[in-house]
């Protein structure tokens, strides 16, 4: 689960992954435009430097002094949190008033499928979160002309599809009987699968009766 709150990275919690927050300091005043931002798009890149580890990204930005910020640093399974959401980064390449720029998230992916398997986790949470359709995930490319990112743009269908269906199981509405599967599970009736829609079969029937009946 991943919560945002102002623009910031409230709460998460995703087995498997690991979650840094370490936003650029204020004090670079190049790097931070502290422009407020109401996210319309998610803006995908590649790093230049492909052996760069999640730190030594963060490390980068956190003390460049020029127009260069991103939201998100995604290296394999780490990610750092870079900016707030609804303040806009340097990052498009298409100028101050570009729309890349003002109006769009932007992640920094490692150019490996790990990398992008935990990348697409955070596009679907933010596409939830600001109501951005799927259809405004864009690559560098589309604002600046740039081959970035360049390793995702060699399979770049088939990563917004595995996009959208994570985007879609996030969403999805919790089946009906959800609620009896969890009141059963706190009067000591664990059911450990969730075939909500199957038939019962009869030893199914003479099980739960049993556990229910003293």
């Amino acid at each position: 689960m991943i919560k945002i709150e102002n623009g910031l990275i409230t709460e998460f919690n995703i087995p498997g992954i690991k979650f840094v927050q370490d936003l650029i300091p204020i004090s670079n005043k190049l790097a931070r435009s502290q422009l407020p931002m109401k996210p319309q798009y998610i803006t995908l890149h590649n790093p230049a430097s492909s052996g760069a580890t999640a730190n030594d990204l963060t490390e980068y930005i956190d003390n460049y002094r020029g127009y260069k910020s991103w939201h998100l640093t995604i290296i394999s399974t780490k990610v750092f949190q870079e900016l707030p959401f609804i303040e806009n980064g340097w990052h498009a390449g298409d100028g101050y008033n570009g729309p890349g720029n003002r109006t769009s998230i932007a992640l920094e992916i490692g150019e490996d499928e790990i990398s992008e398997s935990t990348a697409k986790v955070f596009v679907a949470y933010l596409l939830k979160e600001y109501n951005i359709p799927i259809e405004n995930v864009m690559p560098h490319k589309l604002w600046s002309g740039k081959n970035c990112p360049a390793f995702t743009l060699q399979h770049w269908d088939r990563y917004l599809k595995g996009i959208e269906e994570y985007y879609i199981e996030l969403t999805k509405e919790p089946h009906w009987a959800d609620k009896h599967k969890l009141s059963l599970e706190g009067k000591g009736i664990v059911i450990n699968e969730e075939r909500f829609d199957d038939f019962m079969t009869r030893g199914e029937v003479f099980a739960l009766l049993d556990r229910i009946i003293i």
